[in-house]
């Protein structure tokens, strides 16, 4: 295990580069927002839930962006100088405000109903923004754990239910039905579940922060299956119940997982050392 993470720190110096890490933060954005809008924006519209209940239901869309951002935050704590952290800091603070100007706009009465359906996307975007840009500077353990877990997590869901997806379809049909959706989110959730590994090389969870992801992916697997604000299925071909199971099996596999990885010893290069030097 350790080795395998030893190779995959070899990568850190290139992700660090500028166009590099741009990249990914633009791709996780575009992930969010492209998620909010075609997969799970109508159905929080339709389904109405409490504003406390949105960080739990856009799983994939928002694990990604949080993992954008934990990128951008870790890579920034090793090699950007401290005048650099201090600006991006302050533009993700900046995007946060944005984003509460948007979101409360969304209130007024005169608003449009297509903007207004939008409150959850906003108000998320917000949420993050803000928490990200307060915290940037020395991201949280606890924080920097729940994304990882929640990419590892929501990528092997939902790369599992398409598979369910093409073995059932295959029964039925004779042939697997690769639709474009299929294959775009297998391939774009096999992308997560890679960010979550890499992000997991920067920094070894302490058993606090592993406690505390799993009261959240907890929190969450009841809110999704207990409350019933599970994810958009095709159920005729992918059953709920095999999905709660597998995602609560989940819980409890990364739960264990992270214990583990809190009781391996550090190693230097975990302890983010400071920016070499200020500009």
């Amino acid at each position: 295990m350790r080795w395998i993470a030893n190779q995959i720190k070899l990568l850190h110096p290139f992700v660090a580069r500028s166009e590099i890490t741009a990249l990914i933060v633009v791709a996780t954005l575009v992930g969010y927002f492209g998620g909010l809008l075609y997969w799970y924006g109508g159905y929080i519209v339709q389904t109405q839930p409490p504003m406390w209940a949105w960080l739990f239901i856009p799983d994939c869309p928002l694990f990604a962006f949080w993992g954008g951002m934990a990128l951008l935050g870790v890579v920034a704590r090793r090699y950007w100088s401290r005048n650099a952290q201090m600006q991006g800091q302050r533009a993700l603070i900046i995007a946060g405000v944005v984003m509460l100007v948007g979101w409360l706009s969304t209130y007024l009465p005169s608003a449009p109903t297509g903007w207004v359906n939008q409150q959850a996307m906003l108000g998320i975007a917000c949420w993050t923004f803000l928490l990200f840009g307060f915290l940037f500077r020395r991201l949280p353990l606890w924080l920097l754990t729940i994304t990882v877990f929640g990419n590892i997590k929501y990528g092997v869901w939902t790369v599992s239910a398409w598979l369910i997806f093409w073995r059932n379809t295959a029964l039925v049909f004779g042939a697997p039905y690769f639709s474009a959706d299929s294959i775009f989110m297998t391939i774009t959730h096999l992308g997560m579940i890679g960010l979550g590994i890499f992000l997991i090389t920067w920094f070894r969870p302490n058993w606090t922060a592993a406690l505390i992801a799993f009261v959240w992916f907890g929190l969450s697997d009841f809110v999704d299956y207990g409350l019933g604000y599970y994810p958009p299925l095709p159920e005729l071909y992918i059953p709920v119940y095999l999905m709660q199971w597998s995602t609560i099996a989940m819980t409890l596999l990364l739960t264990a997982w992270l214990l583990w990885l809190s009781q391996q010893p550090a190693v230097q290069d975990e302890k983010f050392p400071a920016a070499a030097a200020t500009a």
